[in-house]
C-alpha cells in the first residue's frame, strides 16, 4: 500500500467511523484512534510501520496548524483584561500538572527524561471538549467565562514547557551534554522571538491585501509548512515557530488575520482526522498490558495537578468561590496537543538508540491509551463543574455560552 492509499483510507474511515460515533455518543477523536489501531500494526497491518515512519509529514502538517492556531488565540489585547484573573490559573494549572506528573512518575520508575516529557505534555488540555460541553449545557457565568480564557492560552503554555522538557531529557538522555534551564528557556524564546516573529512580520502585510480566499488559503498553508520547515533545519521547534507565527499575525492584522485563520480551520478538518488515525496506528497494544500502573499513576498525577493547580491559581487571583472550586473539572480533557507531542516524541527520541526509542513508545502508548479515558471523563467532569458552580441553562442560546 503506497502513501496516498494510506492517507486516502486514513481519511475515509476515520470520517466514516466518526459518523457512527456521533449516534452512539463516543467522541469522534477516540473513535478515529480507534480506527488507527485497527488498521496499524498491532491488529490488521493493514499500514505498515515502515509505511507509517514516512508519513510524518501528515503530523507536522497536523502540528503547524494546530500550533497557528494556538497562537491566533493569543490576541494581546485580550490577554490584557485577562492577565489578573486568568493568567496566574492557567499557569498554575500547567505547571501543577508537570510537577505533579513527573513526581510521580519518577518515584515510580526513577526515569528522569521520561518523567520530565510525561509531565509537560500532560500540561496541555484539549479546549474543544470544554467549548462542545459549554455549548451544549447552555453555561454562562463568571466560571464559564474564564474557563474558555483559560483554555485559551493553556496549550500555548504547554508548548513552551514542552520545549523546556524535551530539551532536557535529550540532554539527560546522550549525556555530558551542557544543560542549564536558563539555557534551554533562552532558546525557546529565540525561537518565539526572532524566527515566528519575524515570519509573522513579514507575512502581514500581505495579509493584509489579500482577498480573494484561495490566495489567503495558499497563503496560510504555504506560512505552515514554510515555518516547520524552516524551524526543523534551523533545529528548532516547529510547534513554538508556527504558535509565535499565528500570534503576531493575529496581533498586528486583527481583522485581516480572521480570513487567514478561518482558511487553515478548513484545510485542519480532513487534516485532523488523517494525523489522529495515523497516531492511533502508532500504538502498540501488546504493550498496554505492561503500562497499566505507569497509565493510572499518570492519570491520577494529572488529575489532582490540574486540579490543585487550578484551585491555587484561582486563590492567588483572587478570583470567586464558584470559580475556585470548580475550574479545575473543565480542564481535565487531553487530546489533540498531546498527541500531537507523543508524535513529535516518537519522532526525535525514536531516532535514538535504547533508552531514546524506549522512552518514544512509552510514551505514545501511555498518550493514546488514556486518550481514551479523558475524552470521556473530562467532558463528564466539565459538566459536573458547571452544574455545581449553577451556570448551566443560563445562556439564552447555546452560542451565548460560548463566549
Amino acid at each position: 500500500m503506497n502513501d496516498l492509499e494510506i492517507v486516502g483510507i486514513a481519511v475515509l474511515a476515520g470520517f466514516a467511523v466518526a459518523r457512527l460515533s456521533g449516534v452512539l455518543k463516543v467522541p469522534a477523536v477516540a473513535a478515529y484512534v480507534l480506527v488507527g489501531v485497527v488498521l496499524g500494526p498491532s491488529v490488521t497491518e493493514a499500514f505498515g510501520q515502515v509505511s507509517l515512519e514516512r508519513l510524518d509529514v501528515i503530523a507536522d502538517l497536523a502540528l503547524g496548524v494546530i500550533a497557528i492556531i494556538i497562537g491566533g488565540e493569543l490576541r494581546w489585547a485580550n490577554i490584557r483584561k485577562i492577565a489578573r484573573t486568568v493568567f496566574p490559573i492557567a499557569l498554575l494549572e500547567s505547571l501543577g500538572a508537570m510537577v505533579a506528573v513527573s513526581t510521580a512518575v519518577y518515584l515510580l520508575l526513577g526515569d528522569l527524561p521520561l518523567a520530565l516529557i510525561l509531565g509537560a505534555i500532560s500540561s496541555a488540555t484539549a479546549p474543544a471538549a470544554t467549548v462542545m460541553v459549554i455549548r451544549e449545557t447552555r453555561a454562562s457565568g463568571q466560571l464559564t467565562s474564564t474557563l474558555l480564557a483559560v483554555v485559551g492560552i493553556d496549550d500555548a503554555i504547554g508548548l513552551t514547557l514542552f520545549a523546556i522538557a524535551s530539551a532536557a531529557a535529550k540532554a539527560l538522555l546522550i549525556g555530558g551534554a551542557d544543560f542549564t534551564l536558563v539555557q534551554v528557556s533562552w532558546e525557546a524564546g529565540y525561537e518565539i522571538l526572532l524566527l515566528g516573529s519575524a515570519t509573522g512580520l513579514l507575512c502581514g502585510p500581505w495579509v493584509r491585501r489579500i482577498e480573494a480566499r484561495d490566495a489567503v488559503f495558499s497563503l496560510a498553508i504555504g506560512m505552515v509548512i514554510f515555518n516547520a520547515g524552516l524551524a526543523t533545519h534551523l533545529h528548532l521547534s516547529a510547534l513554538l515557530t508556527n504558535m509565535a507565527f499565528g500570534a503576531m499575525i493575529t496581533n498586528i492584522t486583527p481583522i485581516s488575520s480572521r480570513r487567514l485563520f478561518e482558511q487553515v480551520g478548513v484545510f485542519a478538518a480532513p487534516l485532523f482526522i488523517a494525523f489522529f488515525v495515523i497516531a492511533g496506528a502508532h500504538l502498540r497494544v501488546e504493550l498496554l498490558a505492561g503500562l497499566g500502573l505507569l497509565g493510572l499513576v499518570y492519570l491520577a498525577a494529572r488529575m489532582g495537578g490540574k486540579v490543585g493547580g487550578a484551585y491555587l491559581g484561582a486563590l492567588a487571583a483572587r478570583a470567586p468561590a464558584q470559580v475556585r472550586n470548580n475550574i479545575g473539572f473543565g480542564l481535565l480533557s487531553q487530546v489533540g496537543v498531546a498527541i500531537g507531542l507523543s508524535l513529535v516524541v516518537a519522532k526525535e527520541f525514536g531516532a535514538m538508540d535504547g533508552e531514546g526509542a524506549e522512552l518514544a513508545v512509552t510514551v505514545i502508548n501511555i498518550l493514546l491509551g488514556t486518550t481514551f479515558v479523558t475524552e470521556i471523563l473530562g467532558p463528564a467532569l466539565a459538566r459536573y463543574g458547571l452544574q455545581r458552580a449553577g451556570e448551566t441553562g443560563r445562556a439564552t442560546t447555546a452560542g451565548e455560552g460560548s463566549r
